[in-house]
């Protein structure tokens, strides 16, 4: 009886074994898949990156870039809504936050409204943060430096500087020798600290910094005209891949840039680091094409960072653009708080804030001559930055003729005779087509022709 009694009480203790690593292996799966599927959410993303613990918030996901061999620690809080870059090597603990967005407390209620500001956050390669850190919008913490336990970062950090306690005291920097002779010898920090073997170092995926000499296209536009079904035409080739807005952070750079060109170093500098740390997602033999409509106004910084690159100016005819843009809501009256985390209408191009009209004029136009005075600036500083361009680097088509130009199209991008079809896409929404029909297309010419006469 007794030899009974502990034979099933070793069956009961193996069942009971099994049902709590069934449920183990159930939460690891599911918490597994949970990370996979917040990873994924991400706009690039490095080899060997680790999210430590179960706790995670991020927002932005799109316009997070993180690279290489980069481990970030449990119950992390990151607002990317304003963009956030994170270099090869960087090591972040627990309970930290990351902020790239702020409210805007100059505006229209106390103690601040419903509005956003932007500012992005830089965190350099080879960098240490500490727990309970907080990391204020637009900071840019300099590679290789060291964030001491509860610091809150107000301010940027140099390369290689340490610092500590809520004040940030400077404690000391790096040495230089032993820093720039570890980064010779490719020797970087696993988890815990293990160092990586050179097999998982050569696993570390390309970013485009590495791949300046590459062949890459840009399609510029004003949007509304075609660089969606552009980027479904050319995925038609196996020899390409194309992107439509894949770089979020460039809708805000871009119209900042407009702006104020006087800090053209600062925002070049912030290219230069969403390319050195973005992944390049293509195999060796591929043509990246970007395709944006806020690529407008960067062409002197890519046309020389990328020196093999290309450009396309996509055309489409001004009536069916502004059309398409009145019944997507373009230019309606307060637009951005209407549509308050809609980055494009935040950062909708007005032309008083580039100097080219009054305020008061500006506040007059229609909201269709608004639309119309977009599609004549943009078009007209596109022309202008390819024209400074060799012909062979410029490829102009316009939306209307590219059925007839499809071979053109095939030859300049790739230099082959790929047959490719024409595609439609990003068509009008079923919300929008009522309102896209009821325009008097009569009216709308008139009005165009009006105001394109008086900017002309």
């Amino acid at each position: 009886m007794n030899q009974i009694k502990r034979l099933i009480k070793k069956g009961i203790r193996i069942i009971i074994s099994r049902i709590f690593n069934e449920l183990e292996k159930y939460k690891h799966d599911r918490l597994k898949n949970k990370k996979l599927q917040l990873i994924e959410k991400f706009q690039s993303v490095g080899y060997n990156f680790r999210l430590n613990g179960d706790q995670h918030t991020f927002r932005g996901h799109s316009k997070i870039i993180i690279g290489n061999n980069v481990h970030i620690g449990n119950n992390i809080y990151i607002a990317g809504e304003g963009g956030l870059i994170i270099g090869d090597n960087t090591h972040i603990s627990r309970n930290v936050t990351i902020y790239t967005v702020n409210h805007n407390y100059t505006s229209s209620a106390l103690p601040y409204d419903d509005s956003t500001i932007y500012k992005p956050v830089r965190i350099a390669a080879n960098v240490w943060i500490g727990m309970n850190v907080s990391i204020l919008p637009g900071v840019t913490i300099g590679e290789g430096s060291i964030v001491g336990m509860g610091s809150v970062v107000n301010r940027n950090i140099q390369p290689r500087e340490i610092v500590g306690n809520d004040s940030l005291v400077s404690i000391k920097s790096r040495d230089d020798y032993h820093y720039k002779d570890l980064i010779n010898k490719n020797r970087y920090g696993g988890i815990n600290g293990r160092l990586l073997k050179k097999e998982e170092i050569k696993q570390f995926k390309y970013k485009y910094e590495d791949k300046k000499e590459a062949n890459i296209v840009f399609v510029l536009g004003t949007g509304r005209s075609g660089t969606t079904s552009i980027v479904d035409i050319l995925n038609q080739n196996p020899k390409c891949k194309a992107y439509h807005e894949d770089i979020h952070q460039l809708i805000r750079i871009s119209t900042d840039l407009a702006y104020f060109p006087s800090k053209k170093d600062l925002y070049y500098s912030e290219l230069d680091d969403i390319f050195k740390n973005k992944i390049w997602p293509l195999s060796e033999d591929q043509i990246i094409i970007h395709s944006d409509q806020r690529l407008w106004n960067l062409v002197p910084y890519l046309e020389t960072y990328f020196p093999n690159s290309k450009f396309i100016h996509l055309k489409r005819d001004i009536y069916s653009t502004v059309k398409s843009m009145l019944s997507r809501d373009w230019y309606i009256v307060n637009e951005y708080p209407e549509v308050n985390k809609h980055d494009w209408a935040k950062y909708r191009l007005q032309a008083d804030r580039l100097g080219v009209m009054s305020s008061q004029k500006w506040s007059k136009l229609s909201q269709t001559s608004k639309c119309a005075w977009y599609w004549y600036y943009v078009n007209q500083k596109i022309q202008e930055e390819l024209n400074a361009l060799e012909d062979r680097r410029v490829l102009k088509v316009n939306l209307n003729d590219l059925d007839a130009n499809l071979s053109l199209l095939a030859k300049f991008v790739s230099k082959d005779d790929f047959e490719y079809k024409i595609t439609i896409s990003n068509k009008i929404k079923k919300s929008n087509l009522s309102k896209y029909k009821s325009l008097s297309d009569n009216q709308l010419r008139a009005e165009i022709d009006n105001l394109i006469d008086e900017i002309r």
